[in-house]
């Protein structure tokens, strides 16, 4: 059974807030800018896409009456989750979980304590999500998913499960990455930063331009949001994950992982790749992952020029956030019934050849979305979404 996604929060390099991020979607504009948090001295990149500083963090997130996180991913989180939440009532519930997606969650405090000698003796990778469970007043599971850079995909996958087998009503759902030195450097030594903002799916790319952010949505039943008088934004239909045990970084050239995440989706759903109007990439714009995802493009959709849109171009890859908000602006927009273009695109690699959205947005009459995210170890993770009111 499908649930419904009926509110969202968002937090990124376009600032504070859904409605900035989206307007820059739209518009095709790049958050990506030198970086200004540390110094990337000697690095083959110095560009990042930089979400607002603590200070406007913690004042967004003043309404949820919440002590201020001591870690930057839960400030990012909880910002965003002050948007999702706004005009919601906050009693404690057994029958309310959440579930956060993130590759490091506050690895800053880890860094402090061995630069110290110290060892960390808090759960680092779940602090942003006992942060929102807090937050939020939830009272029922309360999870953490590290699945790369899939685990905030995987996070609403496993929201979907809570609630279609009963163990919640309601979900909230999030994504939060914060930039910082040790990972970017790691990047680095990948060889997987570009010197130049990320272009995905272009001729001239050369690589990705990481982000920090964070997007939080809520997903409830359909019952549970029409008890309240709440009409979903876009309906979550199906999610399907699969893994192309390939390699560390790499993903399988070919994209039948990913081919299969997507299928699994679809057959959740119980429909056919021929029924999706939309396609949102996961688009990092490194040479083996867009091309692995024109080919697993063309192998699903049989030659279908099925629209293809994304967004790293514009905010950056934000690793375990990247699945919410690709999430996010795809529900977003395809509740307004529009595709927007991809940021920094302006030739189609011919190697890498999809129908891509390039220049402008254009308006769309489709009502369903596929949205796919791959990460490293071959984790893929996939989710359909549909406009509601809209019958198959």
């Amino acid at each position: 059974m499908p649930v419904a996604i009926t509110s969202i929060g968002a937090v990124t390099g376009h600032g504070l807030g859904c409605e900035p991020l989206l307007s820059a979607i739209l518009e095709g504009r790049s958050a990506i800018r030198p970086l200004t948090r540390f110094s990337a001295e000697g690095l083959c990149s110095s560009l990042a896409a930089e979400a607002p500083p603590d200070e406007a963090l913690v004042s967004a997130a003043a309404d949820l009456r919440q002590p201020p996180a001591v870690d930057r991913a839960s400030r990012l989180l909880l910002a965003a989750a002050a948007e999702a939440l706004r005009g919601r009532v906050s009693r404690p519930g057994v029958r309310r979980g959440v579930v956060v997606g993130t590759t490091k969650g506050a690895l800053e405090l880890a860094v402090r304590s061995w630069e110290t000698g110290g060892v960390p003796t808090d759960d680092i990778l779940g602090a942003p999500a006992r942060s929102l469970a807090l937050a939020s007043a939830a009272n029922g599971p309360v999870l953490t998913v590290g699945a790369a850079c899939a685990s905030s995909a995987v996070a609403l996958g496993e929201a979907l499960a809570l609630i279609d087998e009963g163990t919640c009503d309601e979900v909230i759902v999030g994504g939060t990455e914060a930039l910082h030195p040790f990972v970017y450097r790691g990047f680095h030594a990948l060889k997987a930063l570009s010197a130049a903002p990320a272009a995905p799916f272009d001729a001239a790319r050369s690589g990705l331009s990481l982000g920090e952010g964070a997007a939080v949505l809520v997903v409830e039943s359909l019952e549970h949001a029409r008890r309240a008088g709440r009409s979903p934004i876009v309906l979550l239909e199906g999610f399907g994950s699969s893994s192309d045990g390939f390699d560390q970084t790499a993903p399988d050239p070919t994209g039948a992982g990913l081919a299969l995440a997507c299928r699994r989706a679809l057959e959740r759903a119980g429909l056919q790749a021929g029924a999706v109007g939309r396609y949102h990439a996961h688009g990092t714009a490194t040479l083996h992952n867009d091309r692995m995802e024109a080919a697993m493009h063309a192998a699903l959709f049989e030659g279908r020029a099925v629209p293809v849109c994304g967004i790293k171009g514009s905010t950056g890859h934000t690793l375990g956030a990247a699945g919410a908000l690709d999430a996010a602006v795809c529900a977003l927009t395809l509740h307004r019934g529009v595709l927007p273009p991809i940021a920094n695109l302006k030739q189609v690699d011919p190697s890498a050849a999809l129908p891509a959205v390039v220049g402008t947005a254009r308006a769309d009459e489709g009502t369903l979305a596929l949205v796919a995210n791959a990460g490293f170890g071959g984790i893929n993770a996939a989710l359909v979404l549909r406009r509601p009111g809209v019958e198959r």
